[in-house]
């Protein structure tokens, strides 16, 4: 199953152009099997279950947590309380939860917006490797639509290193980047149970399909 992990609708995300008919409609025409809508905070977005039946697709729920040690997708937990703000303590409640977490672009300040990091040095493959975030979360995502080739590159490095695998999603904000990027699953999904369980089980890997679009 192509799945496209990663991304956000209007009421949910302030800085999204996407509708939620939008994003269904869309990712049936570019050929995907479904989609997860992610917004910014510490909670799902309302009437999920309602468009997937609406649309007959798959739509599941997450959500994108924000940390001192950067953006993490979360499954399996429908929402976490306000105050969790450090990624210790998210990682405590959504195991807890029996949900799972993944590294949102870990390194996109690093390498694809270097820009805004001039006064940072490089960061090594070595260095990354050590990062406290990535004792925290069940795998990495090394496809992002945002992403650089060169990111997409030393993100796929670091997650050949810790053993840990690289999920794909095209943090959409706008229509166009709809299933640019996705992670393509063994079995079938039908469920938020089952997406929390293929994840926790390894049996995906990421694709890049911006060329593709």
């Amino acid at each position: 199953m192509i799945i496209d992990l990663h991304n956000h609708t209007t009421p949910g995300s302030p800085d999204s152009l996407i509708r939620p008919w939008e994003l269904v409609t869309i990712a049936k025409r570019v050929g995907l099997d479904g989609v997860c809508i992610t917004e910014h905070g510490n909670r799902k977005a309302e009437g999920i279950e309602e468009l997937s039946r609406e649309y007959n697709f798959l739509v599941l729920g997450g959500f994108e947590a924000t940390t001192e040690l950067g953006d993490i997708l979360v499954f399996g937990v429908d929402s976490c309380p306000s105050n969790i703000l450090r990624a210790a303590e998210l990682r405590r409640f959504v195991v807890e939860a029996g949900g799972v977490m993944i590294a949102a672009h870990p390194f996109r300040n690093y390498i694809s917006r270097r820009a805004y990091r001039l006064s940072r040095d490089s960061l090594s493959i070595e260095q990354a490797c050590s990062l406290e975030i990535f004792r925290l979360v069940d795998a990495i995502e090394v496809v992002n639509g945002w992403s650089t080739e060169d990111d997409v590159i030393f993100t796929q490095e670091v997650c050949n290193r810790l053993a840990l695998k690289g999920t794909g999603g095209s943090d959409a904000h706008l229509t166009t980047q709809i299933g640019s990027c996705v992670t393509i699953f063994e079995n079938t999904i039908r469920t938020e149970r089952d997406l929390v369980a293929e994840l926790k089980g390894g049996r995906f890997q990421a694709a890049d399909r911006r060329s593709r679009l």
